[in-house]
This record gives structure tokens, sequence and C-alpha cells, in this order.
């Protein structure tokens, strides 16, 4: 999550979200997060055409990947998707970012100590304009039907950040943090908790 500030979306019946498939993202799973954000949070979604990926976000660090903060900004300054409130991007690479917290403290590790490139399901803005999700990583393991249901649930916490919700405690919740594990992506349920849509 790249936080800005706490503040939170309204959404209303004219409130517009974006999905924008990257080249090779399946249309059939870009055509069901699309039918899955529209059923969490009420509003008009609309799939486009598939886009190349940017070069200028590529990496090969610690293997190769794409940037997902390089493709979250270009998401959210791109002129083309001016018209919409939200930009959701969908890639089938690995992506990664820089990570500054430590999973067992949860403290803010000195520059030295962070990891340059950590692989990551998706990651958005709180609030903000765009988010991205990789469906590299949710393949792992686990059968089609279940690869849905995780594509599905990544979305719409991504989503959410975007909207303005932060990590919440609940268990069931769709906005629990991950803590590095596709784990807790299989426990949550496909909903927001009572204090997260509120």
């Amino acid at each position: 999550v790249i936080s800005c500030d706490s503040n939170r979306s309204v959404l209303t019946d004219e409130t517009v979200i974006a999905v924008q498939p990257y080249a090779g993202f399946e249309n059939k799973y870009a055509d069901t997060v699309k039918n899955a954000l529209g059923e969490m949070y009420g509003v008009k979604v609309i799939l486009l055409d598939d886009i190349v990926i940017p070069e200028n976000a590529f990496v090969n660090i610690k293997s190769a990947r794409y940037r997902a903060d390089t493709l979250i900004h270009l998401l959210k300054d791109d002129k083309a998707y001016i018209e919409y409130d939200y930009v959701i991007g969908l890639i089938g690479e690995d992506i990664s970012c820089t990570k500054y917290s430590d999973y067992e403290t949860k403290t803010i590790k000195s520059p030295e100590h962070k990891y340059k490139d950590w692989g990551i399901f998706g990651l958005g803005f709180r609030p903000g304009k765009s988010c991205i999700v990789s469906s590299y990583r949710l393949h792992k393991s686990t059968s089609k039907e279940n690869f849905i249901e995780r594509l599905k649930k990544v979305s719409c916490h991504e989503m959410g950040h975007n909207l303005g919700l932060p990590h919440c405690p609940n268990k069931d919740c769709i906005m629990q943090d991950a803590a590095e594990t596709i784990k807790t992506v299989d426990n949550v349920e496909l909903h927001l908790c009572d204090d997260c849509r509120n």
C-alpha cells in the first residue's frame, strides 16, 4: 500500500472503475475481476482493451519482474484514464516493490536493511486513483477455481485501498493484510466487514 493520507472516498451511481489488462492477461479473467468489483462496490465497472506492458517498469534485480509502484504511477498519470474515477491494472507477470517494514516486528528498517525487490500480489495507493494486481503468484499450488477466487479477492482488496481503506484486523475481511502469505488470501472471505463497509 502506498499511503497518501487517510481520507476515504464516497461511492455514488456516477463512480466508474476502469479495468486495464496488460498484454498477455487473459480476457476471461479480466472480465471476472470486472464483475467482482461491480458486485463488491456497487459501481459501474468497464473493461478496457489490453495494452503493452511499459518497458520502463521492468527490472531484473532479484529476478525478472515489473515494478508495481511504477505501474500504478503510470496508470494514475496517464491522461487516457482521466474520465474514470479509478483504474486497476491486471498483469500476468511477476511484480515487485521495495519493502521497508519488518514482518515480524512491524518496525521500519533502515535503508541498508530493506528488501530492494520484493515480489507481491498487488499494490495500490491509499487513497488514490490506481492499483495493480498480478496473477503470477496466485496460480501457485492451487486449482483453477481457487485461483479465480484469489484473483477476485486481491483485486477487491487493492481497490479497497484506492477507496481509502487500510488493512483490517478482522480475519474474515477482504482488507486483512496478506502478511506475505497466500494462505491469508485463501482464508479471508470475499466481502468487507461491517467496519470497512461503513
